[in-house]
């Protein structure tokens, strides 16, 4: 909900500005002229409660289409032999939860289908550092557990283990030099990544 006392303080002076102009006389402006009655009439009501509006994030989605989306699903990293499909946490699954929202669903098979018949497949879940180590690890292994359903589903033929890391490995800093929050490298954090070789 907006900030009613951030709305009174940018009102008032359009308020008190409107007042001054209502008390001045009729203005010239080319052919067109300025009453005091066009002014009233060109005011409204205004409610801010009728101004805003519901935000459910879990009920919100985001577009999956690489050409759409500002964060890409999915980066692929190799090191050496073995590549790692990384996907973005925020975008597969809301706030706090480990259950795939049906984008994602629909998207994992395609993320999935460059890797090679019959392969062993980690599926493994990180999170950032904020709340407690055993929430964490949990958060982790079930995020990891639900990719890897879908997983099993669209290619039966992987040999898919899952593992849940918590905060324990991350590839960016949770913080700044100065102990402040570090929100960029929390989000790569948040991450499920499908490793095989």
């Amino acid at each position: 909900m907006a900030n009613p006392f951030r709305i009174i303080a940018t009102l008032v002076p359009l308020l008190l500005a409107g007042a001054a102009a209502l008390a001045t006389p009729p203005v010239e402006s080319g052919a067109v002229t300025i009453t005091d009655a066009m002014i009233q009439n060109a005011t409204f009501p205004f409610d801010a409660n009728e101004a805003t509006f519901p935000f459910d994030a879990n009920k919100a989605t985001f577009p999956l289409n690489g050409e759409d989306a500002t964060i890409p699903p999915s980066t692929t990293v190799v090191k050496g032999n073995t590549k790692t499909v990384r996907l973005v946490s925020d975008i597969f699954f809301a706030f706090d939860s480990a259950e795939l929202n049906p984008a994602a669903i629909a998207k994992l098979p395609g993320i999935i289908e460059a890797i090679p018949k019959g392969k062993k497949v980690e599926v493994n879940g990180h999170t950032d550092s904020i709340g407690s180590d055993s929430y964490n690890l949990t958060l982790s292994q079930n995020r990891s557990k639900a990719v890897a359903t879908v997983l099993a589903v669209a290619r039966p033929d992987l040999k898919i283990t899952t593992h849940g890391y918590g905060k324990a490995n991350p590839v960016a800093p949770n913080t700044n030099r100065d102990g402040s929050d570090n929100p960029s490298g929390r989000a790569q954090n948040r991450r499920v990544d499908i490793v095989y070789q």
